[in-house]
Order: structure tokens, then sequence, then C-alpha cells
């Protein structure tokens, strides 16, 4: 996996250009069973914190070198504001996009809302606080699905009966 961390921390990992914190979740079923389909456990999990190429993508953004600048920017907040896995929601949501299917876990952050705002004042943009999340299990090994604002959210999620006992709080 191409991955590296970034803020000149052990934190934030930069993952095919997107902006994770890792998060170490013990003791879950390797397989689950939700919607007709046998979902495998990912072997690592995380909370995809900001996704430059998605919101340049999806915003049409022009602004020269602004995945760059988003990680420049993160790292300086984060200089003063923690960004945290803070909570786990009791909220689970099965994920279908094409062929791919996944389960997640809604999850609390803290500050992301925050950097946002930065990212709204900053850039001049309207950018929602995507809906985080960690993603548990995938029909096809190890590869999730991006929602990024609440329109994924609603048109590629619905909302699931709990599959797992809530885990503990991870490591990060």
């Amino acid at each position: 996996m191409k991955e590296k961390f970034i803020c000149g921390t052990k934190k934030y990992l930069l993952e095919w250009g997107n902006i994770t914190l890792p998060v170490l979740l013990k003791e879950l079923p390797r397989e689950i069973e939700v919607e007709g389909y046998r979902l495998a456990l990912k072997s690592s999990f995380h909370v995809s914190l900001v996704c430059p190429g998605k919101i340049i993508e999806k915003n049409n953004i022009s602004i020269k070198n602004f995945a760059d600048l988003v990680i420049k920017d993160f790292c300086e907040f984060t200089k003063d504001h923690d960004v945290s896995l803070t909570g786990y929601r009791d909220e689970f949501r099965f994920v279908a996009q094409n062929e791919r299917r996944t389960v997640v876990m809604m999850v609390k952050v803290s500050n992301l809302d925050s950097f946002f705002d930065l990212l709204n004042r900053k850039y001049d943009l309207k950018l929602e606080v995507p809906p985080t999340h960690i993603t548990l299990y995938t029909l096809q090994s190890d590869i999730g699905i991006y929602l990024t604002d609440q329109k994924d959210l609603k048109q590629f999620t619905k909302i699931i009966k709990s599959p797992i006992k809530l885990p503990d709080l991870g490591e990060v």
C-alpha cells in the first residue's frame, strides 16, 4: 500500500492521496453476512479525514496544487488542534456502489469541522465535513467506497442493525 506518515507525527497517514487516521480494532468477527452478502473483515482500519482528490473532483476546484495545499494546511492546523477519533456512534451502514459492498461504522472525530471551516474561509469554498466512518467489512478484499459528503451517504448507504458488538475505542 502506498502510505506515509505526515505532519511530522506517527499519527496521520497519507494513503493514496487521502489524509487518514489509522485505528486499531480488536476481536471482531472475521466474516459477517449482511443483505445477503458475505463480507470479510478488512486487514487494517482508518478514518478518512480529508480526501483532496475527491474534493477537487466533486467541487470542480481549479486551484493550482490544491491537494498539496490542503495537506500543508492540515499539518499546520493540527499543530494547535487535535484531530482524533473520540468515539463510535452506534450507527452501522451497508454501503453499495456498483459491484462494491461494504459495512461501515460511523464515528466521532474532534476538530474536523473546524478544519473544513478553515478550508472554506481560506479558499472561498462550501465544502461539507465528510461523514466520518471506519470501513469494517468488504465484499472485495480491502476495497472500500468513498463517502465524502451527505449526498454519498444518502445515495450509497442504508442504516442496518449492528452486525457486531461495539469494540472498545481502538488505539490510534
